[in-house]
Parts: C-alpha cells; structure tokens; sequence
C-alpha cells in the first residue's frame, strides 16, 4: 500500500497541498509582505525540497498585442524537509515588496487589477509533480510616485493611463518591464503645443529618477511625416532626492515646466 500511494503521489493524486496566506491584499511600493505558506501532507510522506514565492507580473511589446511574464522578486521560504502523510505545517515568511514593483489600477469593466501583480507559490516535490499556488495582490504607490503625479498635474496635465511595458531605447535597467505613465495636457499653456507627456519613474531609497517623453503636437504638410519619423518626440531624464520630492512638490512641477518650455 504504501509503494502505491508513493507512486500514485508522484503523479500529483493524493500527494501534499499547498496554500499561501497573506496578510491582507493591499499593499505599498517597499512595504512588507508577510504570512504562512501551509502545506498539508498527502497519502504518503514526502520531501519538500524547497518552495520559493515569486512576486510577478506581466508586461507589453510595442506594436503588438503580446503579453510576457516577468518576475518582479523572488524569496526563498525554506530549506528541504519532509511533510509526512497527514501532516498539516505552517512556515512564516516576510519580505519587502521592492519599490519596482508596478503600481496596480482595477479596470472598472472587469473589476481586475491592471496590471496584474500576484504571488506565485512554487513548491519543488523531490520525485513528484511539484506544488503551486496563485495570490493576486494590489499595489498602491508611494508618497514619492503621488508628488511626482501631482506634480504634473498641476501644470496642466490629466492621467489617461498606464501600463508595463519593455524597456524603451534609453532605459537600462536590468528588469525586462518598466512601468509607463501617460499623460495629456487638459488646460493651460500646453493644451495645443503638446500631444501627451510619457513618465517613466524609477524610485530608489534616497533617490528618484524620472525619464520622460514629450511629444510635440505637428502642424503643417509635413506633420505626419515628422510624427512617422518620431521627430516630434523628446526624451530626457532628471533625478531629485527623495526628500526633495516629499517637502517641495513645486520643485518637480517647476522643473518639468522649465523642461518642456526648453523643447517648444
């Protein structure tokens, strides 16, 4: 009996069962992450010999509709062991979500996180089909990433949207996603000069730095020329301390101003 219910474990019947509890489901870019991963034994005992958490999500190509995993974080909850038949354990852990982990927005039409971030429970079975399990969570920004929005906003832009995306030419992180931020201008003296401004924004401990895209708004016989070439487009960056960002908002706003005075 105990030969079958080894084989029969193997394929993945009767074998153990995993499940992740957290602590809640919200959460701020560079908070901890803490709960239990429980594990239930199966008809017969087993060796475990290590379950990871991976902090994912997924992220776009340009000119294409095709959608890749990424792995944001990944923590390591355990050295082997053995689960025995029947045996129910709970094995905490905790860790801090990194500050480049996108910020999430529910989609009012299907009430999911976009773009998804979840915990994937991988558990490697030794000699058997391994474990899994799925936690959507939802991430909220820091007080860093709401200055810098605000900021923007203040000089006449509105939010439309944002999304994960690869990396733009310019941009080397060693993440195959970023996180975009768009932006158009609603009021104010860029209502008509400007088609949108793209923010990229990339938070450390003590510092910030803020890539961005200004696309000029074209006019005349070769506007559509000029916007097929890209010669509307401008690119930069700037950095600011983290302090600065969270004791003087107008330091942001004024220096996109002074940016995007400079490119019309």
């Amino acid at each position: 009996m105990s030969i079958f219910n080894k084989l029969i474990a193997s394929v993945g019947i009767g074998s153990a069962k995993v499940d992740t509890k957290i602590r809640n489901n919200y959460f701020v870019q560079g908070e901890i992450l803490d709960g239990i991963v429980e594990i239930k034994g199966g008809v017969t005992d087993q060796e475990i010999d290590s379950i990871n958490l991976k902090l994912m999500t997924v992220y776009g190509h340009e000119d294409s509709d095709r959608l890749s995993q990424a792995v944001v974080y990944t923590h390591k909850v355990n050295e082997p062991f053995i689960i025995s038949k029947g045996e129910r354990k709970e094995i905490p852990f905790s860790f801090r979500i990194p500050l480049y982990t996108p910020i999430t927005m529910q989609d009012p039409k299907t009430f999911k996180n976009v773009p998804p971030v979840w915990i994937d429970t991988d558990v490697d079975v030794k000699n058997a089909v391994d474990l899994s399990d799925i936690d959507h969570i939802s991430i909220e920004p820091t007080e860093v990433h709401e200055n810098i929005i605000d900021a923007i906003k203040v000089i006449g832009f509105r939010f439309r949207q944002m999304e994960n995306q690869k990396p733009p030419y310019g941009i080397r992180i060693a993440r195959p996603y970023i996180q975009q931020y768009e932006f158009i201008p609603t009021h104010g003296r860029y209502l008509k000069k400007l088609d949108e401004l793209e923010v990229y924004i990339l938070q450390d401990e003590y510092e910030t730095t803020i890539y961005f895209e200004i696309d000029k708004r074209s006019r005349g016989v070769f506007s559509s020329l000029m916007e097929n070439l890209n010669l509307d487009e401008h690119r930069g960056s700037v950095s600011f301390k983290n302090e600065e960002i969270l004791n003087n908002r107008s330091l942001v706003s004024d220096k996109f101003d002074e940016i995007i005075d400079s490119v019309l």
